[in-house]
């Protein structure tokens, strides 16, 4: 069997009807089914009974006499696989038509791919109003085999070939219930020599956090998480790079250096004069804005300026730029005019 699908199951009924009967309508390629149940009440632990009389040969079904978490269920179901690629599934999510064959072929492409995720909503890619995942599948079809990079990849389904396991090991269950340890994850792979990416053709609809939203003390333990991760991984900044001109050199800069600072979980923002194409490297942390040349100091100092979630760095191509950033030291901004860069107060990402 080329790949194990992994899903950890604590009560949502409806929810893991809906993901099962759209995971065996919608997944062409071979799988084997590893369903963790984490205590579940009554009319779910006989739903999935029913799931395993049905398909003996290709579902596995694990329970636990309590819900020991989605961290420790799925390390459970890798310690049950084999296959060369392992596949974590939540059970709130919906899967399009060819959605793991196309997860695979991009995980073939190049050896340094290690996981990667599909397009969804909970990465940004929205279905339109009363859009099928049916015409979702169709509309994304012509993106076959392309990918964009990730900083890392999210646990909502997230497919991992089995030598990333062999290299960095199981799941981290310093982070208790949730959140956090896929990043962490990620983080561990990424450091071994692996890639995060998104295999745009694609599709899994995920109603996002629908089972850690039940846990009281949900607000509490992801502030916990949150700070374990920053401790070790450093904390996320937000950078702003300023292209007023069009310089090759530059460009060439912002690739290697932005790209890699995205890679590291850092959120880079570019703003180019007018509707200057110069050729940014494509990455989900990546974002492009071409603000009108006319106006193009005064919109984008506004756009500094009205943001809540501050930027920490800004870095700048051109002095006279920075210099009129300096009338708005009140808004914490310092010029550094020897390296064209200007720093903001540090603030905490939230």
């Amino acid at each position: 069997m080329k790949c194990d699908i992994v899903i950890p199951v604590w009560n949502q009924l409806e929810y893991t009807k809906e993901c099962l009967m759209s995971l065996f309508k919608s997944t062409s390629l071979p799988f084997r089914l590893i369903v963790v149940d984490n205590a579940s009440d009554t009319p779910t632990a006989q739903y999935l009974d029913s799931v395993k009389e049905k398909n003996p040969e290709q579902v596995s079904l694990i329970r636990n006499s309590e819900n020991r978490g989605f961290i420790k269920a799925v390390n459970q179901g890798i310690k049950e696989s084999a296959a060369s690629y392992v596949c974590l599934l939540n059970n709130d999510t919906q899967v399009a038509e060819g959605w793991l064959t196309e997860m695979v072929k991009v995980a073939d492409a190049r050896d340094d791919i290690g996981i990667v995720n599909p397009n969804s909503n909970t990465l940004g890619w929205k279905p339109k109003k009363r859009q099928s995942l049916e015409a979702v599948a169709r509309e994304l079809k012509s993106c076959s085999g392309e990918y964009s990079r990730l900083p890392w990849a999210s646990g909502f389904c997230m497919l991992i070939k089995r030598k990333v396991i062999q290299e960095v090991g199981l799941f981290d269950e310093i982070y208790g219930m949730g959140t956090f340890e896929d990043a962490d994850f990620s983080k561990r792979a990424q450091r071994a020599g692996f890639l995060s990416v998104c295999a745009k053709a694609a599709y899994v609809y995920h109603r996002e956090r629908r089972s850690f939203m039940k846990f009281k003390k949900f607000d509490r333990d992801f502030e916990r998480n949150r700070q374990i991760f920053f401790a070790k991984w450093g904390r996320i900044e937000r950078i702003l790079y300023i292209l007023t001109k069009h310089n090759p050199a530059y460009t060439e800069r912002i690739n290697t250096e932005a790209v890699k600072l995205a890679c590291q979980g850092n959120i880079i923002w570019i703003f180019l004069k007018g509707k200057d194409r110069q050729k940014i490297n494509e990455h989900s942390n990546v974002y492009v804005y071409n603000l009108p040349r006319p106006f193009f100091s005064l919109v984008s100092i506004w756009r500094i300026l009205k943001r809540k979630k501050k930027f920490d760095r800004i870095y700048a191509d051109d002095e006279g730029y920075g210099k009129r950033l300096n009338n708005f030291k009140f808004a914490g901004i310092t010029y550094y005019p020897e390296y064209f860069f200007f720093q903001f107060r540090s603030y905490p990402l939230v």
